[in-house]
């Protein structure tokens, strides 16, 4: 197959005004060839200025395209991208994070060298804006305690993994493993990418190449995040029973050891004991957070942020088991948030 361009680069956004332009601009400062690539904007029907901004660069960029999403979620998006898509790359990224001159030559690099499907680097964790919850939001989510060992979070070494965040594809596998899933208005990425492992693919992660991106603003934002992610890990389960990863489910086994402590203090006179685990996990959030090289009051947030997001992503979870049982659960598919 020919192709026209080197590189497809694909932007999912809606309602991205506030961060579209700076995205662009690192678009436009890639180390790549001239008129080796072009860039589609797959806009979910913004009801911000995002459209307008990305208007205004595609007047004085031809290689860039805004095409529309009406579905609003990303798998969609990414697929409508792919099937427009003539480079022989496909390179996906996203308009909330920042990316160094030599990101997307890096990732294709990557590629070439190791023989991968996929490939990509590290999310560093960056506050998003100066709000009270930035840095805190941005520590939690940056931690291994806060968000898991995955490569990608906190990995340190190259080689193939789970996952990357957004990734680079020969555009060839999309041919012959399928699309995404336009179900999964969440966790659409790791399916693909397990989808990808199935097939006997691998995903190849080096930490030197970094994605600094902006995670939720404020501590109530990185709440939804987590709610909506958890409860889709059990959606994405019932459909992929591949995509299982134990990790992810550690949070709801807490919440449902904290439910039912109550019951304990009623059935026996052995709570004290019981009550171990949840002293334990206080003491680990307590020294994580003091750990860190921040002010006192700002350490008391990080604290707060910690538990507020295990507790909201393992009720996440628990409520998204409760819609499996229900079937209240095949409401959500394919919807936005």
């Amino acid at each position: 197959m020919s192709y026209q361009f080197e590189i497809s680069i694909i932007i999912p956004c809606r309602n991205e005004a506030a961060h579209i332009a700076a995205c662009l601009d690192a678009v436009l400062g890639f180390d790549l060839p001239g008129g080796a690539f072009e860039v589609l904007i797959l806009d979910g029907i913004s009801s911000d200025s995002t459209r307008e901004i990305i208007k205004s660069y595609a007047l004085k960029h031809p290689f860039i395209r805004l095409l529309d999403n009406p579905a609003k979620i990303v798998p969609t998006a990414m697929n409508i991208g792919i099937k427009a898509a003539r480079g022989k790359y496909i390179v996906r990224l996203d308009a909330h994070s920042e990316y160094p001159r030599s990101y997307v030559k890096d990732c294709l690099a990557l590629l070439e060298k190791t023989g991968a499907a996929n490939a990509g680097g590290r999310f560093v964790t960056i506050p998003n804006g100066s709000g009270p919850w930035a840095v805190p939001v941005a520590e939690v989510t940056a931690h291994r305690f806060g968000v898991g060992a995955g490569a990608f979070r906190v990995g340190t070494k190259p080689g193939f993994v789970d996952t990357v965040p957004f990734g680079a594809f020969r555009r060839e596998v999309f041919d012959q493993v399928g699309f995404y899933d336009e179900r999964l208005t969440r966790n659409q990425d790791n399916e693909f990418n397990d989808r990808l492992r199935k097939a006997g693919y691998k995903i190849a992660f080096d930490p030197e190449i970094k994605i600094f991106y902006k995670n939720q603003a404020t501590l109530s934002g990185l709440l939804h995040q987590g709610f909506y992610t958890s409860m889709w890990n059990v959606y994405t389960l019932r459909l992929h029973p591949y995509t299982y990863k134990w990790r992810r489910f550690i949070p709801a086994l807490f919440v449902a050891y904290l439910l039912s402590i109550p019951v304990v203090y009623e059935l026996t006179a052995l709570v004290q004991g019981y009550l171990l685990p949840a002293i334990i996990y206080v003491c680990i959030v307590l020294t994580v957070a003091f750990n860190m090289q921040q002010k006192l009051a700002l350490k008391a947030r990080i604290a707060l942020a910690f538990v507020n997001y295990h507790l909201v992503y393992g009720t996440g979870t628990l409520i998204g088991v409760v819609n499996i049982i229900s079937g209240r659960w095949k409401n959500y598919l394919g919807k936005p948030l």
